[in-house]
């Protein structure tokens, strides 16, 4: 009889330990994160750093129809994978970079219209289109790795001093080291009474059709160059724009890069 009271002790003292084994494996288990969850929320951050630029890409797609359709087509891309569209505008001191002329005037408006999708860069030079070369700021361009170059060539800096054909030369020679970058030719301002001078942006345009280069001829925009209200639109020497001639200029550029 003692052994089968001891046999009941046992069995019941195993049961016992049993079954809060069982009940602390049970609580602990219920207690500890699932690692998937944690996973899954760490994904989540991840898209949303990666989230393309906000853009309504319609409205910037359709604002940009005047372009040449390789830039349309990269720009179309860029928006895409959310990065920003990279221009640059090069060209002598009629860029009128350090007196808020028609580039700082249009790069405010390409902000406005595209907000972050587009990144403009402007690169002035007081030389002669040899100079801008043999100096290396092609490449200094080249470093800021535009996809769209509006390139006013030194052409009335070149003016007696280097030759159409070396003028011509040197703009391939700056288009190779954009290599990958649409490039988009457009001339200096006018002058009154030039002789030479109107036949060099003659050439410059001929230039640019046979080698298949968009031309931006904002002359139109201007009074005609035998006009003397031509002056009023241009600094002392006719050197660059005053403030008159860069509006003119603007307003003509800005009808291209941001189509009504």
């Amino acid at each position: 009889m003692r052994k089968f009271v001891t046999l009941l002790v046992v069995l019941a003292t195993f049961l016992f330990l049993g079954a809060a084994h069982f009940y602390w494996k049970e609580k602990t288990s219920a207690s500890t994160p699932a690692p998937t969850i944690e996973k899954k929320e760490t994904a989540n951050v991840k898209e949303k750093t990666e989230k393309p630029i906000k853009a309504d890409s319609n409205d910037v797609l359709a604002a940009a129809a005047n372009w040449p359709e390789e830039a349309q087509n990269d720009f179309k891309k860029a928006v895409e994978e959310g990065h920003p569209y990279k221009i640059a505008f090069v060209g002598s001191e009629s860029v009128g970079k350090e007196d808020g002329g028609w580039s700082v005037m249009l790069q405010d408006a390409l902000s406005k219209t595209y907000g972050d999708a587009i990144e403009v860069g402007i690169f002035e030079y007081a030389e002669r289109s040899d100079e801008f070369i043999n100096s290396g700021h092609a490449e200094a361009v080249a470093e800021f790795k535009p996809d769209f170059v509006l390139f006013e060539p030194f052409t009335l800096n070149d003016n007696g001093n280097v030759e159409v054909e070396d003028n011509h030369e040197n703009i391939k020679t700056f288009i190779s080291a954009v290599k990958g970058a649409v490039v988009v030719l457009q001339p200096p301002h006018p002058i009154h009474g030039a002789t030479f001078y109107p036949d060099q942006v003659g050439q410059l345009k001929d230039f640019a059709n046979a080698e298949g280069l968009d031309y931006l001829d904002h002359w139109s925009a201007w009074p005609d160059q035998e006009n003397e209200e031509l002056r009023t639109y241009l600094k002392d020497k006719q050197s660059a724009p005053n403030k008159k001639g860069h509006e003119v200029w603007f307003e003509y550029l800005r009808d291209y890069f941001i189509a009504d």
